[in-house]
């Protein structure tokens, strides 16, 4: 999964609709992954992602779908092999109060992909459902070139790791639930960043703890499933708005750079990347 593999370029605050809403259409090229999370192999991949962004009287909603389709020989080719979706929506009534920055948010998260064995077979996996629902404050400039949001939610994953089961007084047992099953996300975007006409710097954090096991490509070995793993994910992106020379403002061209840490595989990863954006509002 292409860290959130996301850019929430609107992020998910009130605003009036003529500033940030919209939906683009954003094709990245993946240089390949370094790292101790992925034994420094590099697999270069090809993402597509849809995202959209609409305030309304009542809130706002966001969502994107990303697809990844494979370049590397190790990875399927005859269908995208991963998978993922988000759709999150905030809740606020009090839009003319002092408390106008502040919404519910409920969100969805969850996906699937296809893998390939040594063998030339392939296998399927699942990104389990998970449920969030907090509160998620906004901070902007009138006219929202600046843009800071800082959400709190409470991350439920179904079925996390019903799969493992750990000895206790002689029983084997199933072990479920988190000791901090909380997110915390962090997202900016900035119009005209140091100063220089369309260009714009954005991106997001995600911290959170989860009950699972993650594979340590070191020791070819999966880490304790019942032991809390922090988890972090953060793709800062640079865009510049290049339609700007010759009558097409929807164009733009950038680069993301992926980092995670416990995410796909034990300890850090990071994944340079080239895209353009095309935004259709």
């Amino acid at each position: 999964m292409k860290s959130k593999l996301f850019f929430i370029a609107a992020v998910l605050c009130l605003c009036p609709l003529s500033a940030g809403a919209g939906t683009n259409l954003q094709v990245y090229y993946d240089f390949g992954s370094v790292g101790t999370a992925c034994a420094n192999q590099r697999s270069n991949r090809v993402t597509t992602t849809l995202e959209l962004f609409y305030p309304d009287a009542w809130g706002s909603t966001f969502a994107f779908v990303d697809l990844d389709y494979a370049i590397h020989p190790n990875d399927p080719k005859n269908t995208p092999f991963l998978a993922y979706s988000e759709i999150a929506r905030c809740l606020n009534f009090w839009q003319k109060t002092a408390a106008k920055d502040l919404s519910v948010q409920v969100e969805y998260n969850g996906g699937f992909g296809i893998g390939k064995l040594t063998d030339n077979t392939f296998y399927g996996y699942g990104i389990n459902h998970a449920a969030l629902v907090g509160l998620n404050y906004c901070l902007h400039t009138a006219d929202y070139k600046n843009i800071f949001n800082i959400e709190l939610l409470f991350k439920y994953v179904v079925d996390d790791y019903n799969m493992w089961q750990v000895k206790k007084s002689g029983k084997w047992v199933n072990q479920s639930g988190n000791l901090v099953p909380l997110q915390f996300t962090f997202v900016w975007g900035c119009d005209d960043f140091c100063t220089a006409p369309g260009l714009r710097f954005s991106g997001f954090l995600d911290i959170w703890g989860q009950k699972q096991s993650v594979y340590d490509y070191r020791t070819d070995t999966w880490t304790d499933p019942t032991k809390q793993s922090f988890v972090l994910i953060s793709e800062p992106q640079l865009w510049y708005n290049i339609g700007r020379w010759f009558k097409c403002p929807h164009l733009n061209i950038g680069t993301e750079i992926e980092f995670s840490y416990n995410f796909a595989g034990k300890g850090f990863m990071c994944n340079p990347c080239l895209g353009i954006k095309w935004c259709f509002d």
